[in-house]
Parts: structure tokens; C-alpha cells; sequence
């Protein structure tokens, strides 16, 4: 996590946390971050950490890969284990150096080519010739394992998939960039997020958009990668994923049941209550931690209140007027409500 203030490395008074826009070049190429360093009150030092450091890089990899059309880390670790191989396996058949594919998974950028190999392996038919044509280095059994896994899959991309249908009505062309905090959209960890705050308190529809988006940006000011892989847009009621509507008459039944009430002035409110056990196998210990952090600072707020709080963020106040998508990157690290 990153603090607000540390003990000084220069002297026995305290560092604060400071945060400026900088340009960072990376592979030939510039972009603008909003980078973090710390400052000490006595020396006026300036100085950073490792966690600083991270949170910075990773502003240029995240901008350098959106530019180039490169995979994330989340996607090249999903490609892999689509078929089921490891990252060693995965850099033969890919024709990549031995510990290659494991440092991509690791947040190491790819190269333009690299990175256009990995994407067109998301498709079986395509893994199925480099899988061909690296036969030679595979033993005869793990060929056959891989090859029926792959096979299975071309099988089910041949097949009309409703749970692929709703990914386009929900949120048309995928890809990972700046509105989706740099992470492909999750079914699985959308309803799981819903399901984690369903299980802690009453998530009523209106609140319950404020807590996604608090996770969503927390995590990325933190880390640089949000978690859902949800998109932002402002309305009136504050800052909600885009198509909300969709997304929970898509989960409804499944992790979680949406209920409705009626009130005394012919008002209908709804909230979500779980009917699984939330899956913590899906999220990182890191992910655990904000969401945790979003549902102590937040449990026990009104859903009015919540709107409130959300509306003197930037990100609802510069986007409000036209209804824009909100920016990971420019708004992440301007919260003020957590």
C-alpha cells in the first residue's frame, strides 16, 4: 500500500507523499504519469520506494502496451492457462526463450511481435500450428494432452456461447486499456466483488455502484491495474459501471439474487443477496485487502450518503456534464473519499 506519510530516511522528521505529472520515456517513446516520491519536512529531500517506483513504471508499461496493442500480464497468464500448459511449455511452443513467457506473466512488456504472437495464440486454431510445428519438443503424451484440450476449445469457439453473447452486449469490443483500469472485464470476479459485499452488508443497487467504483480505482491507485475490469461512466447518482443494468440482470440468479422492495411512496428499491460463498481463490491478496478496506470504510454509509461522498470526486465532477467513461489514469489517484 501506498502511505501518506513515512518516517524520513534523512532525518528523525517525517516524509510526505507528493504527486506530480512527469514525462517518462520508455522504449523511445514518452508518456505522462502522475508520479509519486516522497518529500522530507525537515531536508526537503526528495526520495522514493520500491512501491513508489512500481506504481510509476507501471504508468508508462500500462500506457506503452494500450499504444501498441500489447497483452497485460492478466491476459498472457489467462492465454496460458487456457490450454492448460505451463509458462516453460508455453515458451517452446511459441518458439519464445525458456523463462520468456513467465516474466510477461510477471509484468515484464513484450515486444511488438512478442506481444502479436502471445494475442493471436487466444485463438486454438492459431495455438494449434505453433502447437504442430513445435511437436518435436513436446513428449508424445503431453502432445496428446494439449492437443485434446485445444481441440475441445475450437470445438466450444464453433459453438453460439451465451455467456460470450452477454461479454458483447455488456461491453462490446473488449480490451484492456485506461477505462477498464488496463484489465480484461472477469464474470467471475464481478460477481464474486458483488458476492464479497453482499456477504458484509446490505448492498443496495444505488451504493453498491459507488463500491464497485471505489474498489476498482482504489486498487488502481495502489497497484495501476484496477480489478473487475469494469468501465466508469458519471451520472446523476454518481460514478456506475457502464450498462449496470445489464450486468445485474446477467449475475441475478447466480452468485447473487436481486431482491426488490416496495416503499410507502410507490418507490421500488432492490438489493443483491448472496446465494454462494465468495470465492476467494479468484483475487489476489492484494485485491482481498481493498476490497476489504472499501467495506470498513463504507458499511455502515446510506446509500445517500455514499452518492454524496462520490460527487465530490473528480472523477464524477469532469465527467458528469456529457455522461463521459472516467479514466483510471487521470482519476485513480485523486480519490478523496478513501
Amino acid at each position: 500500500m501506498i502511505y501518506e506519510q513515512i518516517d524520513s530516511p534523512f532525518s528523525t522528521s517525517k516524509a510526505n507523499l507528493t504527486k506530480k505529472l512527469s514525462f517518462l520515456s520508455f522504449r523511445k517513446n514518452e508518456f505522462e504519469i502522475t508520479e509519486h516520491f516522497y518529500v522530507c519536512e525537515e531536508t526537503k529531500e526528495e526520495f522514493t520506494t520500491s512501491k513508489l517506483n512500481e506504481i510509476n513504471i507501471n504508468q508508462v508499461y500500462n500506457q506503452y502496451r494500450d499504444k501498441f496493442g500489447l497483452p497485460f500480464p492478466d491476459q498472457i497468464k489467462s492465454v496460458r492457462s487456457n490450454y492448460g500448459v505451463s509458462a516453460v511449455r508455453m515458451s517452446e511452443i511459441l518458439g519464445l526463450g525458456a523463462n520468456t513467457y513467465r516474466l510477461y506473466e510477471q509484468g515484464e512488456v513484450p515486444s511488438v511481435g512478442n506481444g502479436r504472437l502471445i494475442l493471436n495464440a487466444e485463438n486454438p486454431e492459431t495455438f494449434k500450428r505453433n502447437l504442430i510445428a513445435s511437436q518435436q519438443l513436446i513428449n508424445p503424451k503431453d502432445f496428446q494432452k494439449i492437443s485434446k484440450k485445444v481441440n475441445e476449445l475450437i470445438d466450444i469457439e464453433r459453438t453460439a456461447n451465451y455467456h460470450d453473447q452477454m461479454k458483447n452486449v455488456l461491453f462490446g469490443k473488449i480490451s484492456s486499456d485506461q477505462y477498464t483500469g488496463y484489465r480484461l472485464p472477469d464474470f467471475e470476479k464481478i460477481s464474486n466483488i458483488i458476492l464479497f459485499f453482499s456477504e458484509n452488508m446490505q448492498t443496495w443497487m444505488t451504493k453498491l455502484n459507488k463500491l464497485l467504483f471505489y474498489t476498482d480505482y482504489l486498487s488502481f491507485k495502489h497497484y495501476g491495474y484496477g480489478i473487475s475490469g469494469l468501465d466508469y461512466r458519471a451520472i446523476e447518482l454518481g460514478p456506475v459501471p457502464s450498462n449496470f443494468e445489464k450486468m445485474y440482470a446477467f449475475i441475478d440468479g447466480g452468485s447473487v439474487s436481486r431482491e426488490y422492495i416496495s416503499f410507502d411512496n410507490e418507490i421500488y428499491g432492490s438489493y443483491f443477496k448472496p446465494c454462494l460463498t465468495f470465492n476467494e481463490s479468484l483475487f489476489e491478496d492484494h485485491e482481498i485487502k481493498i476490497m476489504n478496506i472499501v467495506s470498513n470504510k463504507f458499511k455502515d454509509t446510506k446509500s445517500k450518503e455514499i452518492v454524496e461522498l462520490s460527487h465530490k470526486e473528480a472523477a464524477w465532477k469532469n465527467n458528469i456534464d456529457k455522461k463521459n467513461r472516467i479514466s483510471y489514469k487521470d482519476y485513480a489517484f485523486h480519490l478523496c473519499a478513501i
